[in-house]
Parts: structure tokens; C-alpha cells; sequence
């Protein structure tokens, strides 16, 4: 490929592409090369790669909002860091709107491509990524490395045929859950907090938290899901952890929070399977709900100097009111925490919803006298 910086009287066709190999696929033949970003950019400055014709809506919007923003915003950060897992980028090139020829050049001794007439668009996939590219190489911070190569496959695909190529970029297959992404890649420092505290806890681990799905079945003797808990403190953690010191002393203190929690509440360390489904029949200890708001709470005792020891004895299973997480305790359906099934068989469930989580966070609060968070 040509790395050129247009000039203002520079044509922008013919277009040629050094060295690119044929590759068979959706029932034709395509194109695989190597861009640098740089040379996105400028394709992108001269008119000749598009940010067009993709199927996501959020990237049909003035403005990129939500879980896109996000993924686009977090790509940008990454490339500043030029740690950037990018992979493949895939970009169209409509062959009933373009011309194009392939050739074989004896002196560099590889295939290229020329384009005469026609642009690149994004109508197959990678619109996030490539928007990632050019937002890094905008950045002021001008950290991104320009020469950074990313592996590029040009699409010979119609309209029709790259929603379909879309479609099924986007749809098929299932997505690894949270759960297992998390257990094995933290992307954030909470993240990694909850991943130290999983392993490190003699209670929990693989034995005791379901690493593989985002749910426990009821007839599990598993505590929980390792996304209720990496979710928990992403959400409700306080500590603010910035270095590897902070989340070495954070998750050892947590480590050491969840010790005295199993001293005073048994089921939230291991449990046979009958035991567990007893514990699930009589209480809403190990609910996601109630697990959010004890890491909640957690955060509070944390950012207070609170001993755990101290406050968890506020949680007795036989107190004089009884079991304070019995599904009976009025504290709980009050709170919107607990709440019929909506069937004529009086059977109560939990709600899991946002407003539910901070009310759990602030019941618990209340009931082991700490002071609440000032966020919430």
C-alpha cells in the first residue's frame, strides 16, 4: 500500500492498494491486505473510505450514545495506549458502483489493486473500530501510533449482500457471558478486585461461584455467579483503586471482610447441595439482590474504618426478630426488594432491578448502624 499525504490538486482516483491477496468467501472473491492508520485516515480525509451504510442504529445518530459510545471511547483509549486489541477490519467496496482492476506487479512481487471509480464504506462491519482509529488520531494527546498495522479484508459485496454479511457478523453465534469473560480478562481495576477476591477467598473460588454463566441454577450448591459479584463492586465499589497496591490492599481487605461475614452467616461460605437448597427455601441470603447490597455495604465499612467483624454481628440468623434475610422479614418487601410472583400461590421472588440493588445497599446499611454512602 502507498502512503501518501494529499495535496490539494492530488485526484483522488486511481486509488492502488499494494499488495493484496484473494480470499473466498460469502460466495465470492474479496480482498485481504494491511493498513496502517495513517493510511485510514487518510482514505477517510480524501473521501475515500466512508462512515456509511452500517446496520447498527446507535451509528445512525447525530451523536454516538450508550454501549457504542462506550466501545468507541474505550477502542480510542486503548490505541492512545497503542494496546488496542483491534483484530480484523472489515470495509466494503460495491462492485455495481465501482471499477476495479487487480495486477500483478513483477517488481515488488505482489498482487495489487486499483480503483478507479467508486469509495469504501463501512456497510459490512468494524464502523466502531474505524471510528476509534480517527478519534485517536484526532486526539491532541498524539499519542497514537500512526504506523500501528491493522489487517483489513475489502468486501466485493453489493447492498444486499453486506446487510446479509452484517447480519450474520452480528447475530450468529452466542456471545461468551459476563460471567467467564470477567473470570478470565479484567478490564478494570474493580474487575480485578472481584477476580482477586473470587480466587482468594478460602469460601468462595470455582467451588463456590459459577464462573461458566451469568445465573446458578436453584438446585446449586454455588453461592452465586462471578458476575453478581464482579458487577457488585463495578457498581457500588468506593475504594477508587488507581494502582496495583491499591488493588492488592483493597481485595485483601474484602478477602478478609467475607471471612467474618461466613463467621456470622454460614451460606456465604460452602455449602453441600441440600444445605444450599434448604438455605434457598428459608431465606434471601444468597440472592444477587442481597449480595449487591452486602458489597454495597462492604464499600461503607471500607471508606468508614468500620471493622467487619464488628458490624456483621448485626446479621444474626437467630436473633430476637429473627432471621433478618427470612423472606417474611416485612423490611424486605417495604424496600421493594422482596414481592409476590404475581401467581395465586403466594410463592415471593426478588427483584434484581437498580432501584431494588440501592435498597438492599441501604437496608443492610441500617441494619448493621453504619452510615450511608453520600452517593446514593
Amino acid at each position: 500500500m502507498i502512503e501518501t499525504t494529499q495535496q490539494p490538486d492530488q485526484p483522488t482516483h486511481p486509488l492502488e492498494i499494494v499488495n493484496v491477496n484473494e480470499v473466498d468467501d460469502a460466495g465470492g472473491v474479496h480482498f485481504e491486505t494491511q493498513m496502517t492508520g495513517r493510511y485510514l485516515v487518510d482514505l477517510h480525509r480524501r473521501g475515500l473510505l466512508t462512515l456509511t451504510g452500517n446496520i447498527r442504529p446507535a451509528h445512525m445518530q447525530g451523536k454516538l450514545v450508550g454501549k457504542t459510545k462506550t466501545k468507541v471511547n474505550k477502542w480510542t483509549s486503548e490505541l492512545l495506549n497503542n494496546d488496542a486489541i483491534i483484530g480484523n477490519i472489515s470495509i466494503r467496496l460495491d462492485p455495481t458502483k465501482s471499477e476495479y482492476e487487480t495486477w500483478y506487479d513483477d517488481e515488488g512481487g505482489h498482487t495489487n489493486l486499483t480503483i478507479t471509480e467508486g469509495t469504501l464504506d463501512c456497510a459490512v462491519d468494524s464502523l466502531s473500530r474505524i471510528k476509534a482509529i480517527l478519534q485517536a488520531a484526532d486526539n491532541p494527546l498524539g499519542s497514537f501510533n500512526l504506523d500501528t498495522r491493522f489487517q483489513v479484508r475489502i468486501w466485493l459485496v453489493d447492498d444486499d449482500t453486506a446487510k446479509k454479511v452484517a447480519t450474520i457478523y452480528n447475530t450468529r453465534g452466542d456471545k461468551v457471558n459476563d460471567s467467564t469473560a470477567k473470570y478470565a480478562y479484567s478490564e478494570t481495576k474493580e474487575q480485578e478486585i472481584a477476580r482477586r477476591l473470587v480466587n482468594g477467598s478460602e469460601h468462595l473460588g470455582q467451588d463456590n461461584i459459577e464462573v461458566l454463566s451469568n445465573s446458578v441454577s436453584a438446585s446449586s450448591h454455588k453461592l452465586t455467579a462471578y458476575n453478581t459479584i464482579s458487577r457488585a463492586l463495578e457498581t457500588s465499589w468506593k475504594g477508587g483503586p488507581v494502582t496495583a497496591a491499591d488493588v492488592e490492599a483493597q481485595s485483601s481487605w474484602l478477602i478478609s471482610a467475607w471471612n467474618s461475614l461466613v463467621k456470622v452467616r454460614p451460606e456465604y461460605g460452602k455449602l453441600s447441595t441440600p444445605a444450599r437448597q434448604a438455605q434457598r427455601q428459608v431465606n434471601i441470603a444468597s440472592t444477587a439482590v442481597v449480595i449487591y447490597g452486602l458489597i454495597g455495604a462492604m464499600s461503607t465499612m471500607y471508606a468508614e474504618h468500620i471493622d467487619p467483624e464488628v458490624a456483621f454481628k448485626m446479621l444474626t440468623a437467630d436473633g430476637d426478630k429473627g432471621d433478618v434475610f427470612a423472606w417474611d422479614n416485612p423490611i424486605w418487601s417495604r424496600a421493594g426488594v422482596v414481592a409476590p410472583t404475581g401467581s395465586d400461590s403466594g410463592t415471593l421472588t426478588t427483584r434484581n432491578s437498580f432501584p431494588a440493588r440501592r435498597s438492599a445497599t441501604r437496608v443492610l446499611q441500617e441494619l448493621m448502624e453504619l452510615g450511608s454512602d453520600p452517593t446514593d
